[in-house]
């Protein structure tokens, strides 16, 4: 018996093993279609609630789908260009204090416990180079392969505005499309699986956007307040880093401590990366429990297991959408094994239904344990 129930176990495992493999080769095939539907749909779910807005002002919905996209953009290009006009005013100044900073690196090699002679180093900038001469093909198809990849992330990015746009416009009829594709008794649980997966969406892509401008806010005052240059790129970084959990964060944090050692030195390296830290205690225990936790119910190894899987299947695209779309999954599966009720539970069947026994249940039904002959009917 045992075996019996081991083997049955183990053919369902290998099956659902097998399914699951074949959904993420494909699901990797595709990738390039799929991360900017995703986005789209993250998007629109941002900015759905300014589409509302602008209806209740009296926009039709077409205008009010291209005013919340417009806006959307013009706040986003505005982001660009403000860093990059404080790039472009910063860079000088950075690079003369790279310059400052290998000179101090080179006195610390040469001076420091390490004790190197000049020539020494002389030879190790020269193997660098040497390094470099001899990998000059591979740095051309480098090159080569990042223009590749510009290309497919400027066609990501038109098929996720394109995406954003009737998401947005027509997002409704969509939806109602597809829960017609399923049968009858099954629409009303379809349609309310759609409802759980659409707020845990929303209430993620808020939450996100929320704790990230609370972080770069907090990463903005520390080095605003240290005087570090490059502000508003690692700002903008911490920002989108707080759309990668865990991992973003973390990236952001060591940029920003590693442009304050080479502008500021140690000290103000230190201080940064207090400031750093202290951002994300708050944001670990004050934040993310207040405000992400109704949206992504999600253990921390869930989390970190879901982050790996979508960085290996496609990238930071995938990092970044592998949270939402696993806390989804299972808050739909959570109101489908809410929603579905036992047989013990269902209700008694109504006055002329339909008994098990096939015959219809009456108001008068005999008793099956009483043999008594039904009563005779008295006419006046």
């Amino acid at each position: 018996m045992a075996l019996r129930v081991s083997a049955g176990w183990s053919w369902r495992l290998i099956v659902t093993a097998a399914a699951v493999y074949i959904l993420l080769m494909a699901v990797g095939r595709i990738r390039l279609v799929i991360i900017p539907i995703i986005a789209g749909l993250l998007i629109a779910a941002l900015i759905h609630p300014m589409k509302h807005r602008f209806q209740r002002m009296g926009l039709p919905r077409l205008a009010a789908s291209f005013a919340a996209l417009f806006v959307f953009l013009v706040v986003l290009a505005g982001a660009a260009v403000a860093v990059g006009f404080n790039a472009a005013d910063e860079i000088p100044t950075v690079s003369d204090q790279v310059s400052q900073g290998v000179e101090q690196i080179r006195g610390y090699l040469t001076n420091g416990p390490f004790h190197l002679s000049q020539s020494q180093l002389d030879d190790l900038v020269d193997d660098i180079r040497r390094n470099l001469a001899n990998n000059r093909g591979r740095l051309v198809n480098g090159v080569i392969s990042g223009a590749s990849v510009a290309a497919e992330a400027l066609t990501s990015l038109l098929l996720a505005l394109f995406s954003t746009f009737f998401f947005v416009y027509d997002g409704e009829r969509i939806w109602n499309w597809i829960v017609t594709r399923f049968p009858v008794g099954a629409e009303e649980r379809v349609r309310g699986a759609g409802r759980e997966a659409w707020s845990t969406i929303t209430g993620y892509i808020r939450g996100t956007v929320f704790v990230a401008a609370t972080d770069a806010l907090g990463i903005t005052i520390g080095l605003i307040g240290v005087g570090v240059p490059l502000v508003a790129p690692l700002a903008l970084l911490t920002f989108f880093g707080g759309f990668v959990p865990i991992v973003g964060a973390t990236v952001a944090g060591v940029a920003a401590v590693l442009v304050t050692l080479v502008s500021g030195g140690v000290t103000d390296a230190l201080i940064i990366l207090g400031v750093v830290l202290a951002v994300q205690q708050i944001e670990g225990h004050l934040l993310q429990p207040l405000v992400m936790r109704r949206a992504v119910r999600l253990h921390p190894l869930a989390i970190v297991i879901s982050l790996s899987a979508g960085g290996v299947l496609a990238g930071i695209p995938g990092a970044i959408a592998a949270v939402p779309f696993v806390a989804v999954v299972n808050r739909v599966a959570t109101y489908l094994a809410a929603s579905a009720k036992p047989a013990s539970d269902a209700d008694p069947p109504a006055e002329g239904d339909p008994a098990p026994d096939g015959n219809p249940v009456r108001g008068d039904r005999v008793d099956p344990g009483d043999h008594r002959p039904p009563r005779e009917e008295t006419r006046p």
